[in-house]
């Protein structure tokens, strides 16, 4: 993306520097053409740059509403319930914790070998959520 906007960039000032002086001096007509060249070449280049803006700002929409879909979730509790866990989501908590790797690391591996017997989940539910002050 940021490479498209460069370029983006330098398109539209060098088709402004032709513009400005084609305004300004006698040009021939290849220049002329040049110039609807580059003015074509500067809108393209800006279409692509506002479809790649338009497809990272839904990209980042969406994490964002992921997001907060899972701490409503474990604000709530049930996704730190037997129940209500879902591994993908407690383990993208755990992710996006301010925990060294060390200690994210040993939680994760604690609820893979927890697996599905309930006792054990809970306690190492309730492990994770200590770790993470909720």
């Amino acid at each position: 993306m940021n490479r498209t906007l460069i370029l983006a960039i330098l398109v539209a000032i060098i088709g402004a520097g032709l513009y400005f002086y084609s305004n300004n001096s006698s040009v021939t007509d290849a220049a002329g053409d040049m110039k609807d060249s580059v003015s074509q070449a500067a809108g393209d280049a800006a279409d692509t740059a506002t479809d790649a803006v338009e497809q990272a700002t839904g990209a980042a929409t969406d994490a964002v509403s992921g997001a907060a879909d899972t701490a409503a979730e474990a604000m709530d509790g049930t996704l730190f319930s037997p129940e209500g866990y879902d591994a993908v989501k407690v383990a993208d908590l755990i992710d996006a914790s301010p925990l060294d790797e060390a200690r994210k690391s040993s939680l994760k591996t604690a609820l893979m070998a927890a697996g599905d017997d309930p006792a054990l989940l809970s306690d190492i539910l309730g492990q994770v959520k200590e770790a993470l002050g909720m």
